[in-house]
């Protein structure tokens, strides 16, 4: 048996075991969500048709689907449908780590997992280092940039300086690269960077909240893979329901960074990024029956603080995208039986034995996707160990706990550099 595939099956089977579908997984298994891959593919064309300096267009996408209902599986296949097609994509997990209120913590997250192709490194260093610039699509970002409010004290003097490559090239632009992966520059190394090209008078540096640069950097960001010839930027955004965990005002401004990121905020525009959110399928009627989150806006307004009628706004606008999830779906008849015996050859490839039928019990509507395949594979592995026994497979039901969690809803006072 060709070794290759051994090792391909076994990290396959293995993810799947886990619950956490990797790229041999997803290449093995059909996601049975066409209208969703369409969809998505489409709008895919449309970011990189849109050359316009000035297109602004909303696109995202929002999934839901129960615990186990495929959203790992399908935000894989999403990924690689990304970097394709010749878009940059990074994947993000929500959690206390990265916070959805949070626009920077968040856009670090976000770098962090940005790859232009599955063998390279993080997408923002790649770039910066790469020299893909043509000297038209440059010029385009640099005036761009020049003309942006708050852009043009950070990121054009930055942009600046890699036009002009200054002494100490490599160590300053492995400098810009981190600042454009949300860990800010000292304000003293970019004018001494602007006075090696006789520039540090033709910009004033200031130092940045770390707020600002968030969203600074949420806006250009997908214009510079742009001008680096990529299609876009595709930002993968899961479990977004645990933002129900956190506190009032902070999923005020968490459902208000996903209008921003979708482009439907009034004041936030965006090109060339396409966000797509993932929730679980009881994520809108909890925030709305449980959590009563479609009173904030009317509570902010009456709060009355400054940026609190903004803030009320853009929340609304995020609450009604994520009420308009597209539901995934479940397999049914031959789909399943399809599903059922690619696992199975798998399994078979990956320890070479000829996997007997696994038993069911329970029809596909009472259990997810994620529950059939693990129970499958542990039906196998104890074949496989004891030939003649036939295991009887139990599954416990776990409740979610959207409950305030003190530590998910701790905000680190803002700061600057």
């Amino acid at each position: 048996m060709d070794n290759d595939s051994t090792i391909m099956a076994r990290r396959a089977i293995e993810a799947l075991r886990a619950g956490v579908p990797n790229r041999d997984a997803v290449r093995q298994l059909p996601v049975f969500q066409g209208d969703i891959t369409q969809k998505f593919t489409e709008m895919l064309w449309e970011m990189q048709e849109a050359t316009d300096a000035n297109d602004a267009a909303a696109r995202s996408m929002v999934i839901s689907g129960a615990f186990g209902a495929g959203k790992s599986h399908l935000l894989e296949y999403l990924r690689h449908e990304a970097i394709e097609h010749g878009c940059v994509c990074s994947h993000v997990v929500i959690s206390k780590e990265t916070p959805l209120f949070d626009p920077l913590k968040l856009l670090r997250a976000a770098a962090e997992t940005a790859a232009i192709s599955e063998r390279a490194g993080r997408a923002v260093p790649e770039v910066v280092f790469s020299e893909r610039f043509s000297s038209e699509r440059f010029a385009l970002l640099f005036k761009w940039a020049h003309e942006q409010p708050g852009l043009g004290d950070r990121v054009a003097p930055l942009l600046k300086i890699i036009d002009e490559c200054p002494p100490g090239g490599d160590e300053l632009l492995d400098e810009i690269a981190w600042e454009w992966s949300g860990y800010p520059m000292k304000v003293s190394s970019i004018r001494a960077a602007l006075k090696e090209i006789g520039q540090h008078t033709a910009y004033r540096v200031c130092t940045v909240r770390q707020r600002e640069l968030g969203m600074h950097l949420w806006r250009f960001l997908p214009r510079l893979f742009q001008a680096a010839g990529y299609g876009g930027w595709v930002v993968l955004i899961d479990e977004v329901e645990l933002m129900l965990r956190y506190s009032k005002l902070q999923r005020a401004k968490s459902y208000a960074q996903v209008a921003r990121l979708a482009g439907v905020a009034k004041d936030f525009k965006l090109s060339g990024l396409l966000p797509v959110f993932s929730v679980t399928d009881d994520f809108w009627a909890t925030a709305e029956e449980e959590k009563r989150d479609s009173e904030i806006p009317e509570w902010l307004r009456e709060r009355g603080r400054s940026g609190d009628v903004e803030l009320a706004r853009d929340a609304e606008a995020g609450m009604k995208l994520l009420r308009r999830a597209k539901a995934l779906r479940s397999a049914k008849g031959e789909e399943f039986n399809e599903l059922k015996e690619r696992v199975r050859l798998l399994h078979s490839k990956a320890f070479g034995w000829d996997a007997p039928p696994a038993k069911e019990r329970e029809s596909l509507s009472s259990r997810s996707v994620r529950e059939h395949i693990k129970s499958w594979i542990t039906q196998w592995d104890m074949m496989l160990l004891y030939p003649e026994h036939r295991p009887e497979i139990v599954v416990e039901k776990m409740a979610t706990d959207y409950s305030e969690d003190a530590d998910l809803s701790r905000e680190e006072e803002p700061g600057s550099e």
